[in-house]
């Protein structure tokens, strides 16, 4: 009986907390789409990675976050993009709670402009999961076109004209 009851302990100390799990990515070219296409659009088909992820801003980026196991009806996650600007800083943050189906987390982000990025799941403050991308240039990068960029996204003017 003592055996049982520390076994069932740790099996209970083991089944607590947030699970963890793993991302998954689509894109779509949503201004290529009417207004009817739009509204019914599916996404099913995620690519589960988080290495090497390059987009373009026009892109549409769908994401998914499934879960090992699911969280429970109860539990909000906040989903905080942030930019990297000298540090990271946060541009979007969406209140979200799993599925119960389908034990994950969707949504989109449009209209990003390049730089790198930071994708995090957040629950009652601590991060569960993060993940980094980049949004490059359709046409790649230049010398021209990478200091435009640098120095027109910088508000110091001695940063801004130094490059």
């Amino acid at each position: 009986m003592r055996y049982f009851c520390i076994l069932s302990f740790i099996l209970l100390l083991v089944n607590c907390g947030v699970p963890k799990g793993e991302f998954g990515w689509a894109i779509t070219k949503m201004e290529e789409l009417d207004l009817m296409e739009k509204q019914i659009q599916t996404i099913t088909d995620y690519k589960m990675m988080r290495d090497g992820l390059i987009f373009t801003p026009s892109d549409t980026i769908h994401y998914v976050y499934q879960f090992s196991r699911y969280p429970g009806p109860d539990l909000d996650f906040h989903i905080s993009l942030n930019r990297y600007e000298l540090d990271y800083v946060e541009i979007d943050i969406k209140k979200k709670k799993p599925e119960p189906d389908s034990s994950a987390i969707r949504d989109e982000f449009s209209l990003l402009k390049t730089g790198q990025y930071l994708l995090k799941i957040v629950h009652e403050g601590d991060t569960i999961d993060e993940v980094y991308f980049r949004v490059l240039p359709e046409e790649g990068y230049t010398s021209e076109n990478l200091e435009q960029e640098l120095a027109g996204d910088q508000t110091d003017e001695i940063i801004k004209y130094s490059r």
